[in-house]
């Protein structure tokens, strides 16, 4: 009897395709590599040269594991924030530190960001494609409403992340039209996940939207039909304003980025240096020398080591914020 059933469990063992097998150990591995806790192992490093390095291997794995397993939505969720992190952190961040002289680099840097930040978004619109299905005919026929009203918050990780890449790459590419023409569609993707879950990731969609009121044009934050659509970006943000006790009415762009920053300040506990920096723009569009010094001065006191999970991202904005107060004559008319 015992011959009999493994005989047989054999049998079926071997009568299962190739192709399932291969998915079942791809889900495995994939499991084992975008798990709870294994984006630790690049987070709280001290050393972003060296993450810089490694970093793109682990991409290619995860595209190489994506082709045997193409709906597994966790592992998509880390290949697109993969490459939009890597763009941001690796790439346009390090490219910004570059001097004038560096020119040649600097747009050899920023150029692979831009197609970075372009895959990454790629990968963003799949998750959303593979849990909304409909979803990219919709949202870029731009009937907003029908592509993200049925939402719920298992899309925001891919709402956040297919926003992101879209402000990344205008950060890098401001005078591309077509871009341009994308950010409004960025901003409703913000939105609607705000609207979803405006606590997630420690605050990470509020420094999105201190990067966005920051530095972008009010005449690309808004699409021009906006108040007469059936999902109005500013509608719906007024209405979040209002029910966290800000005002809607003659509410600027200043007074929306510290709202977004004492926000992304309370929700990681003061721990993140980068909300500081992205928010230091405004003080550069005010030519207001103190506040610049003052914000970029707190980014500089969080202690990298006080909470690891966030050391290789501190690391990375205190540079910037550094850098900024060394070169501050390049941002203001008189000191």
């Amino acid at each position: 009897m015992k011959n009999l059933f493994f005989l047989s469990t054999l049998i079926l063992f071997l009568t299962i395709s190739s192709c399932s097998i291969n998915r079942f150990a791809t889900r495995i591995v994939a499991d084992a590599l975008t798990g709870s806790g294994s984006g630790s192992v690049f987070t709280t490093d001290d050393d972003p040269e060296f993450i810089a390095d490694a970093l793109p291997f682990t991409l290619k794995v995860f595209e190489s594991l994506l082709q045997s397993d193409p709906k597994n939505i966790s592992l998509i969720e880390a290949t697109a924030g993969g490459f939009i992190s890597y763009a941001n952190g690796f790439l346009q961040s390090p490219a910004e530190l570059l001097e004038y002289e560096q020119i040649d680099e600097k747009e050899k840097l920023l150029k692979r960001a831009a197609a970075m930040y372009r895959l990454g978004g790629i990968y963003s619109s799949q998750g959303l494609e593979l849990l909304y299905p409909g979803f990219d005919t919709l949202f870029s026929g731009g009937d907003w409403h029908s592509a993200l009203i049925n939402m719920s918050d298992d899309a925001v990780p891919f709402l956040y992340w297919k926003a992101a890449a879209i402000m990344g790459e205008f950060s890098v590419d401001s005078f591309n039209p077509s871009l341009m023409i994308e950010v409004a569609g960025a901003v409703a993707l913000a939105v609607r996940a705000l609207e979803l879950d405006a606590d997630y990731n420690q605050g990470a969609l509020h420094d999105l939207f201190i990067a966005v009121f920051a530095n972008i044009p009010v005449s690309l934050v808004y699409r021009t039909m906006d108040e007469n659509s059936n999902y109005s970006v500013i509608r719906t943000l007024e209405t979040y304003y209002e029910d966290s006790g800000l005002s809607s009415k003659g509410v600027s762009f200043n007074d929306q980025v510290k709202f977004h920053l004492d926000l992304s300040v309370e929700l990681s506990a003061g721990m993140k240096a980068s909300p500081y920096v992205l928010a230091s723009s405004i003080y550069v569009n005010n030519q207001d020398h103190d506040g610049f010094m003052m914000i970029l001065n707190k980014a500089l006191e969080i202690d990298t080591n006080h909470n690891p999970e966030n050391r290789l991202m501190n690391i990375i904005s205190q540079r910037k914020a550094q850098w900024l107060i060394d070169h501050i004559e390049d941002y203001f008319f008189i000191l």
